[in-house]
């Protein structure tokens, strides 16, 4: 998907004349998101179509994440709460080894979305039709080392919950503070590596690294607006929700 990297312009300008810092959005073409099918953590078939008439928080996650992933859902709960109906949330998954319907379901459960958001699991061969479409990079771990993560992560759910079960976690997010790979500095960097970037969102390690954005696509199914996690805020979020299910 080609996007232009920029100023937001036409349909949030009003919005951000006082946010600067959302100038880090960017707007892709106008023109209907790419559909796609992929069953939901109920096994129930999924396709972009069927949200006709709805607004459609996309992004791309994996259950087993434990500090990006619950930051960025987080953001998005709060702002739909503000907006109330005629928003959807898709979670597409970035990790189809460790995305099992059983993690899916326990992980929208956990974040306070079971009912609100569905979570888009498949096999790899379909999610990166998916992945290709959006500009999507997952996690870069091997199948072994992505089904270990997520043995892993289940066990510390577990022992998180016994000791605390009635304590709801702070998902507030800290980028890990680790130094920039040597191919930060390659002038023509491979952007399907995502160590080039320089910025370490995952304190997983390199290999957990992956896309972070939020597309937001109106009820006539066209896309409409990138946030990137950095600039993912669940006031700005929620005004362009509004605006878009304002539009006639």
């Amino acid at each position: 998907m080609c996007v232009a990297l920029g100023g937001l312009g036409g349909l949030m300008a009003a919005e951000l004349e006082s946010e600067p810092a959302a100038a880090a959005r960017f707007v892709p073409p106008r023109e209907p998101a790419r559909d796609f099918r992929l069953r939901d953590q109920d096994g129930h078939w999924t396709t972009l179509a069927g949200a006709r008439g709805d607004v459609v928080v996309l992004t791309f996650l994996y259950a087993t994440c434990w500090d990006l992933c619950p930051a960025q859902a987080a953001d998005i709960a709060h702002a739909v709460e503000q907006v109330g109906g005629g928003v959807r949330i898709y979670v597409v998954s970035v990790d189809p080894v460790g995305d099992t319907p059983e993690r899916v379901s326990d992980w929208l459960d956990a974040r306070g979305l079971a009912g609100r958001a569905q979570f888009l699991i498949g096999t790899r061969s379909e999610l990166a039709r998916v992945w290709s479409a959006y500009g999507i990079v997952p996690i870069g771990a091997t199948d072994e080392e992505a089904a270990a993560a997520a043995e892993a992560a289940d066990r510390l759910r577990a022992e998180r919950a016994s000791a605390e079960p009635e304590e709801e976690h702070d998902y507030g997010y800290a980028p890990p503070e680790r130094p920039a790979p040597e191919t930060a500095h390659e002038p023509y960097p491979d952007t399907a590596d995502l160590r080039y970037r320089g910025r370490p969102r995952h304190k997983a390690g390199f290999d957990y690294e992956h896309s972070a954005y939020v597309m937001l696509i109106d009820e006539r199914g066209e896309q409409r607006l990138g946030i990137p996690f950095e600039q993912l805020d669940p006031d700005s979020l929620a005004a362009d929700l509004r605006l878009l299910r304002s539009e006639p």
